[in-house]
Order: C-alpha cells, then structure tokens, then sequence
C-alpha cells in the first residue's frame, strides 16, 4: 500500500483473480455435478485445472461466446504478469508486456487516452473483472434454471408413469387422472419458478 492508502496494482490483480477463479470453481463443479471442496480439477493443490483450462471448458460448452473467451484470456494474462513477474508493479509495465491493452480498449469500445495512463488502465482492468464476475453470475444463474427444468421434467415424467399404470388398473377414473395431471403440469411450474426466484438447489 502507497502513502495514499490506495490498493497496489498487484494486491488488487491477485485479490480479484482468487475471487473469479473461486466463483468459475462453484460454476463448473455445479454444472457437473461435484463437489468443488472434494475434486482435484477444480480444488487448491497442483493437480487443479488452470484458470485458462476453466475459461476453455465454459467455452467448449458454450456457456461463454469467443469475445468473452477474449475477456478471461486477458485477465489471466495480466494475472500471471502481476503474480509472476517481480518487476511487474503497475498496470503500465504489465501491458507493455502482455501487449494486449489496444484489444482490450477495442473490446470496450474505448477511443481515447485519458491523462494518466495507469489510472485509464486500472480501470480498465476493474472493468474487466466486473464483466467477467457478471457473467459468471449470469452462467450460474442459467445454469440454476436449466437443472430446475430438468428436475421438473423428472418429476412429471415419474408421475406420469404412475398414473398411466393407475389408469390401466382403473379405466372408469381415466378423465378425472387427466385432470389432476393438468394441476400437476402447473403446480411443478410454480415450483420450478420458486426454485429459480429463490435460487435454491434443485433436488439432483
């Protein structure tokens, strides 16, 4: 910290860096159903897949689109530089390595040069962090509402299968079953919404 009390550069790169890369741990071992605590690819010790590894696998899986693939490879770029590099102190001296601050500004539609460069850079690099950690939330989110479907079908794949071999046992009942599968298509709806309104955990 600087006599200003302001966050330096480094501190602030790794800091947010830990913050994404546990928030795309708790994304992905959601979507496949583990344990990010008790898996390997995505745990702390030398066998967990890289941050990059992460960005492609959301990718390969089309959560992420090619511009926001762009978004996490620069942000890990600038992360390894921060974490790596001693000399690497300042977002300056960190994109004269990387070489990738034009593409970022194109990105965000920047044109102009503000009057401190470093100040202009640090935000840009907020800004990035931002965006990334908004769609991480927005693939969690998706991801919540896709498992509340798929736990909606289930259950009314089930009790439809009840009631088929209900029917067949008592045929003078038939309308009234098909009546109360009608109630239940919309009682399973309201669930599947309160889950994703409430962002609760599906059954599995």
């Amino acid at each position: 910290m600087d006599q200003n009390n302001e966050i330096a550069p480094r501190t602030y790169v790794v800091e947010m860096s830990v913050k994404i890369e546990h928030l795309s741990n708790v994304i992905i071992s959601r979507l496949l159903g583990v344990n990010p605590d008790e898996t390997r690819s995505f745990g702390t010790s030398s066998f967990a897949l890289s941050f990059n590894a992460k960005a492609n696998l959301l990718l390969d899986l089309n959560y992420l689109n090619k511009e926001q693939g762009l978004k996490f490879q620069i942000f890990m770029e600038v992360r390894n530089k921060f974490a790596h590099v001693y000399s690497v102190d300042t977002f300056e001296k960190c994109f004269a390595l990387t070489k990738n601050y034009n593409q970022l500004k194109k990105i965000f539609g920047i044109d102009k040069e503000g009057e401190n460069q470093e100040k202009d850079m640090e935000y840009m690099f907020i800004s990035l962090s931002l965006d990334i950690a908004k769609t991480l939330k927005e693939i969690g989110d998706n991801i919540y509402r896709q498992m509340a479907v798929k736990y909606t079908q289930r259950r009314l794949t089930e009790a439809i299968n009840k009631t088929k071999e209900y029917k067949l046992q008592k045929p003078l009942n038939a309308e009234a079953v098909d009546d109360f599968i009608d109630f239940l298509k919309v009682d399973l709806i309201n669930e599947v919404d309160e889950i994703i309104k409430n962002n609760v955990q599906p059954h599995t």
